[in-house]
C-alpha cells in the first residue's frame, strides 16, 4: 500500500508528491479538494449525485471508530455514529465513491444531527443548508487493494482504490473524520 500522511494542517506541499504524479488531474482535485466532491462528481459526469446508505450505526462509545480513523480521533469519548455510503449517479446508477464517515455525535449542533440522521442528503450538501462553517484537513492518502469494497464497483478485490481520509472541524472542533474510496481506473480523462 502506497501512503502519505499529511501534516497536521493538511498541507500536501510537505511530502512527497510522487504518488500523485501519475494520477489524472480530475483525480488529483478529488485527493486534495477542501470543497464538496459531491458537488465536483456532478460536475464532472454530468448528472445528480445521490446517496445509498449501506451502513449508519450510533455506537455508544469512540472504542468502534474505524481503525483508520482511530489515530486521527484520540481524546474523543462520546457517542459516534458510523457510516457507510456511496455516491451514486441518479441516471446511471453507477457507484462512483465509497466512503467511511465517523462522526462524532456530541460536536455536532442538534439540526444538523438531526438532518444526518434522518435524511438521505450528502454530507457536503448538509454543511451548505446549515450554513455550517467548517475546515477540512486532510489526513492521508493512499492506494490500496480494493478487498471488500471491490463489489460496490464491480472490480477485482486486487485493483487498487485510491483513498483519502480528512477531519472536518466546526466551531474550532473535530466533528467528523472521513474516508472517501475511489477506483484507481476511474475518473482518468
Amino acid at each position: 500500500m502506497d501512503r502519505m500522511r499529511v501534516d497536521s494542517g493538511g498541507d500536501l506541499r510537505s511530502f512527497e508528491r510522487s504518488m500523485l504524479d501519475d494520477l489524472s488531474r480530475f483525480q488529483r482535485i478529488l485527493l486534495i479538494t477542501d470543497g464538496t466532491v459531491t458537488e465536483l462528481l456532478e460536475h464532472y459526469l454530468e448528472e445528480n449525485i445521490e446517496i445509498h446508505k449501506i451502513l449508519e450505526s450510533i455506537e455508544g462509545s469512540s472504542a468502534a471508530i474505524y481503525p483508520r480513523h482511530a489515530g486521527f480521533a484520540q481524546g474523543y469519548s462520546g457517542a459516534i455514529l458510523k457510516r457507510e455510503v456511496l455516491l451514486r449517479g441518479q441516471r446511471t446508477t453507477k457507484n462512483w465513491l465509497y466512503a467511511q464517515s465517523t462522526i462524532l455525535l456530541a460536536h455536532l449542533d442538534d439540526a444538523f444531527r438531526e438532518d444526518l440522521l434522518n435524511t438521505k442528503t450528502p454530507i457536503g450538501k448538509l454543511w451548505k443548508k446549515h450554513r455550517s462553517e467548517t475546515h477540512k484537513a486532510i489526513l492521508e492518502i493512499n492506494r490500496h487493494d480494493a478487498e471488500d469494497a471491490a463489489g460496490y464497483f464491480g472490480i477485482s478485490p486486487k485493483d487498487q482504490l485510491i483513498t483519502r481520509t480528512y477531519g472536518v472541524h466546526s466551531n474550532s472542533r473535530l466533528v467528523m473524520l472521513i474516508s472517501e474510496h475511489f477506483p484507481l481506473d476511474f475518473f482518468l480523462y
